[in-house]
């Protein structure tokens, strides 16, 4: 049963009510008191008299909260010389604001995780702080400065430019954004939709400044949005501060931007051939569809799913497993307030014939949306829908995100309203829409083609939001779970052993009542050694994802329509299963589960295909002189004896060795190592020791592996090894990345450990780092700046990685900035400031991430394997606390002073 009150935002809105004039009474505020707008499943919403939306969305058992401030306003808007400017103002919004000089260092000293996007329909900003009063409280503050008091300059605008501009580049060079980009462009005549979010690079470059305050003043508006805070949190508290916060917002004199451009319908087909150099052909095709708020549109959704479904759809099985003329074909409802899109792609090799793989694809979906499909394929389809939204009650992050998108379509309760939809739609109206739009003439794959009278369809005026959700009755969403443990050690002392009858068995548990009931179960079987895998790494790793492919008489498709009707989210592989799943389904799906690991099938065409999509891969990371550089730093650390598993290999190499690859290669492997060897079991959930024995009992008998189970051993990181620079230049490559690589002899069980993690976050570890400071908010130079420390268990072979990425022009800049960063720590150390800085971020960022229910099942399992469970995180984060900065200092030098460190640039001519 809920433990929100059907009544509840009743309660705390009268409870605010009553809170307001003794806060007027103490002298602290003029009285505030937002209005009580509508309520659904346990939400509700406020407005104040500003027009500002107060949306409140209580997950009483979560242990973190989300707090959003949402703009209606995205690309979509932008007229004349304006686009980019909505994505552009979202960046500046990061900048400084009332008396904070950086929002980014604010919201990290808090150990959040925030970000801002921008769509064509509006721009975001949102963060998550663990679930304390305290910190809630801050972003709310936060929030309001920057929605209110917001004071970029003209150097903000000038240094975050070229970041953008950066951004900019490397959607140019991804084959995959060209193509959406263009297909985007060909869907819209006139409406906003046509215009990409990121701009136009004249735009970006030379739009002054005073353009950029302008649309910030225009469309920043207390009318024109709103907060959205989920998750757990007071909501008499949350309500009453936002109210008094965001009340001080003003509204221009001129009234609320509207929209009113509207598609024609007309019988036309627009198509863009684009070259690329990117090593792989791709093809992609469009159908425009109504809005959100079209019944119509959510009955096609659920026929595109069925159509579309990567595991038991047909537009794959056709394309990729039978006629193999893709190696990967997918399609999808992009589901938008004013107008939708099917898009539909495939890709192939960079040898692959383009129109006739077009051709196929276009072929395939209209002739599919003209037969319909069965009932049985809606209810399959509905079911993973509808799973989809049981999940959410665990989830108070994905509900925001879709209670926003909602909002910008006219009302947040149309997430319910759209949920009863997937309920109750029809198998006539899913065909009808089916049939109605997915039609030649109302295609962007330009060519205008001659037709008497052709069928065009056109969409009605769709209804309010407000009529579509009048009268709604939504129950909570949110459910009743037992508390988050608010720290490593108290984890420790949920974490059960379970002792188990075999020596090469461990399990351990955490039994709690989880958020939506779910249980995870974690099997990691460790098999094989150094001989087994020598010379096979191709063929085994094709062979261990063969098992996902189906066994024990089922095919794949059986396999996953029985997973979803258990609403099982899943792995399989020669070392794992994994399991998410309702814990009332756990047994059941994990029967199926040992079942088809026991008996794989094994199929070829699923060979085939894997092999397909692995070279077109290589194709293309050899045209990508990123990937080449880092291929030949790599090998620059090559100390491995010649086929050892672990050696790295050129690009060269990996391609030949898997177009060398056979279907027989890998089932043999299968067969050599197939079966049970060390197996750690860990499990987090509503169960008791028994549970997890009797999950044992089905384990042990299993057949074991015939090759003795031996962990496959590092080589210590070399002494000596080739430092000269790395440079690979290629043509049309506007973007770089700049890399600086060192493997260190260090585990990160070693007592200096603690200390070198907090050296790398000082430097180059998160946006208040002195590499993302200086490269990115001081000068520009890169999108993406920072250092990353990687540590090894059981060997001394941890990877310390410096990088930036940056406009192929700025990359030697780039590269100067981060040699002349790593030099001044080298040199001049660390502060007390800096470290006590970064250890608190460290301890915040621990804090959030402790809190992640889904992710405990993973450390379990880790921990049986190596030992760092919740106790040694425990242990691991107190000495973090002890460290000083002439400890940080010490240990930094003692393994970076003189460290063989190889410096890489890929970039564009």
């Amino acid at each position: 049963m809920s433990l929100i009150p059907r009544r509840l935002p009743l309660a705390v809105f009268l409870a605010v009510q009553m809170l307001m004039p003794a806060a007027e009474a103490a002298g602290k505020t003029e009285a505030v008191v937002p209005k009580a707008e509508a309520e659904a499943g346990g939400f509700a919403s406020y407005r104040l008299a500003n027009g500002f939306k107060i949306i409140l969305a209580p997950f009483p058992s979560a242990a973190s909260v989300r707090v959003e401030l949402l703009v209606k306003t995205g690309s979509k808007q932008e007229g004349y010389g304006e686009t980019g400017m909505a994505h552009l103002l979202e960046h500046m919004l990061f900048k400084s604001a009332g008396p904070r000089a950086d929002l980014k260092r604010d919201l990290t000293a808090l150990g959040a995780t925030w970000n801002g996007t921008t769509s064509t329909d509006r721009t975001n900003y949102f963060e998550v702080v663990a679930a304390e009063p305290e910190k809630v409280d801050e972003v709310l503050r936060l929030e309001a400065d920057r929605f209110i008091r917001a004071s970029f300059t003209k150097a903000h605008l000038a240094s975050e430019m070229t970041v953008v501009r950066n951004e900019l580049e490397r959607n140019d060079t991804d084959p995959g954004s060209v193509v959406m980009r263009a297909l985007q462009r060909q869907s819209y005549f006139w409406h906003g939709y046509g215009r990409p979010t990121i701009g136009a690079r004249s735009d970006i470059e030379d739009a002054p400044f005073e353009a950029l305050q302008a649309f910030h003043r225009k469309h920043y508006r207390p009318d024109n949005a709103a907060l959205i805070v989920t998750g757990n949190f007071d909501a008499q508290r949350v309500l009453a501060l936002a109210s008094r916060l965001f009340a001080e917002a003003r509204n221009p004199a001129e009234p609320k931007p509207a929209t009113w451009t509207r598609e024609e319908p007309r019988a036309v087909i627009n198509r863009s051939e684009l070259f690329l150099p990117a090593g792989t052909t791709i093809a992609a095709s469009g159908w425009k569809l109504p809005g959100m708020r079209d019944r119509s549109l959510y009955a096609f959704d659920l026929g595109v799913s069925a159509i579309c479904a990567q595991d038991w759809g047909s537009l794959r099985k056709d394309l990729v497993l039978e006629r193999k003329l893709a190696v990967s074909a997918q399609c999808r409802t992009q589901i938008q307030p004013d107008y939708s899109l099917l898009v539909g792609s495939a890709s192939a090799g960079k040898d692959a014939d383009a129109e006739a793989l077009g051709r196929a694809l276009r072929e395939h979906l209209e002739t599919a949306a003209r037969q319909g499909i069965s009932q049985e394929q809606l209810e399959r389809a509905r079911q993973a829908e509808l799973n989809g939204y049981e999940r959410l009650a665990s989830n108070h992050e994905s509900v925001a995100s879709l209670l926003s998108r909602a909002e910008v379509a006219g009302d947040w309760r149309l997430f319910f309203w759209q949920r009863d939809r997937a309920r109750d739609v029809t198998l006539d109206e899913v065909n009808a829409a089916l049939r109605k739009w997915v039609v030649p003439t109302n295609r962007a794959d330009v060519l205008l083609r001659h037709g008497d009278k052709p069928e065009v369809p056109a969409s009605s005026a769709a209804p309010s939001a407000q009529e579509l959700v009048a009268g709604g009755n939504w129950p909570a969403l949110a459910q009743a779970s037992d508390p988050i443990p608010a720290s490593a050690a108290e984890l420790a002392k949920a974490s059960v052993p379970v002792p188990l009858p075999s020596e090469m068995a461990k399990a351990v548990l955490i039994p709690r009542k989880t958020q939506g009931a779910l249980a995870w179960i974690s099997l990691n079987n460790d098999y094989g050694n150094t001989q087994a895998f020598t010379g096979r790494r191709v063929a085994c790793n094709f062979g261990s994802s063969l098992l996902a492919y189906g066994g024990a008489g089922l095919n794949r498709d059986q396999l996953d329509a029985k997973l979803e009707a258990l609403q099982a989210q899943w792995s399989l592989s020669l070392g794992e299963i994994t399991l998410e799943v309702p814990r009332k389904n756990a047994e059941a799906a994990l029967d199926i589960l040992l079942a088809v690991w026991a008996k794989p099938s094994l199929p070829q065409n699923e060979f085939e295909r894997m092999k397909a999509a692995s070279i077109a891969r290589l194709e293309a990371a050899l045209k990508d002189p990123a990937s080449v550089a880092s291929s030949q730093v790599a090998l620059r650390f090559d100390n491995y004896p010649d086929e050892h598993p672990n050696q790295p290999w050129s690009l060269e190499r990996q391609l030949a060795a898997v177009r060398a690859a056979t279907y027989e290669q890998a089932r043999q492997c299968v067969a050599d190592l197939h079966g049970v060897g060390r197996l750690r079991l860990a499990a987090v959930g509503d169960f008791t020791p028994a549970d997890v024995q009797a999950v044992w009992g089905k384990v042990a008998q299993l057949p074991k592996s015939p090759v003795p189970y031996e962990r496959i051993r590092e080589e210590a990181a070399p002494a000596a090894v080739d430092t000269a620079p790395i440079v690979v230049s290629m043509p049309a490559k506007p973007n770089a990345s700049v890399v600086g690589q060192a493997l260190l002899p260090i585990t990160d069980d070693s007592p200096d450990f603690p200390a070198l993690r907090i050296a790398a976050k000082v430097l180059g570890g998160d946006a208040d780092s002195r590499i993302w400071q200086r490269l990115r908010e001081k000068e520009g130079l890169a999108y993406g700046a920072g250092v990353s420390l990687a540590g090894r268990s059981f060997d001394p072979r941890s990877s310390f990685r410096l990088q930036a990425s940056a406009a192929s022009p700025q990359a030697e800049a780039a590269l100067a900035s981060l040699k002349a960063e790593l030099a001044r720590a080298l040199k001049d150390g660390f502060s007390e400031q800096e470290v006590e800085r970064a250890k608190r971020t460290w301890l915040e960022e621990r804090k959030t991430g402790l809190r992640n229910e889904k992710g405990f099942v993973g450390v379990l399992s880790a921990g049986l394997e190596n030992g760092h469970d919740y106790a040694w995180i425990a242990q691991y984060d107190a000495q973090i606390s002890r460290l000083s900065a002439a400890d940080v200092t010490a240990v930094f030098r003692k393994y970076l002073q003189g460290a063989p460190l190889v410096w890489s640039v890929g970039r564009g001519e």
